[in-house]
């Protein structure tokens, strides 16, 4: 096996967000994928949030995924009940405002955020697949 090309390696603490909401390009991985197939990172996020792992499946839990896709314009309400399955996970506060107005407002920004924080805290917690999730 070859090592990772980069590791996530971040210190967290319990109930604090390890990302900011508009800090969506210091992963493009992350942003690229939000920006490119939105219902594929709800996917990945939920699947992480429930399991502990990451996916090694491009679309994560894919019930989530088309789920978000089928809704459409309101595929936000799926990826909002994502975000908070993960803050209460890891007792984290709603912020920058209600999730409902986050991810209507700047969806991408949320769902990003959700998807950075829930990798940090996969990979640090050391799940079975998480070395793959963060390539």
């Amino acid at each position: 096996r070859h090592p990772p090309p980069f590791e996530i390696t971040m210190a967290y603490k319990e109930g604090e967000w390890t990302v900011g909401p508009w800090d969506c390009c210091s992963d493009p991985s992350a942003g690229c994928l939000v920006c490119c197939c939105a219902p594929c990172a709800v996917g990945q996020v939920k699947e992480m949030v429930t399991t502990g792992n990451a996916s090694p499946s491009f679309t994560g839990d894919m019930t989530t995924c088309a789920l978000t896709w089928l809704l459409g314009g309101c595929g936000f309400l799926i990826s909002m009940g994502v975000r908070t399955e993960l803050r209460n996970k890891y007792k984290l506060p709603e912020k920058p405002c209600g999730d409902c107005l986050f991810h209507c407002c700047c969806g991408c920004c949320a769902i990003t955020q959700d998807l950075k924080e829930a990798r940090i805290r996969v990979v640090n917690a050391g799940g079975p697949e998480a070395t793959e999730m963060a390539r």
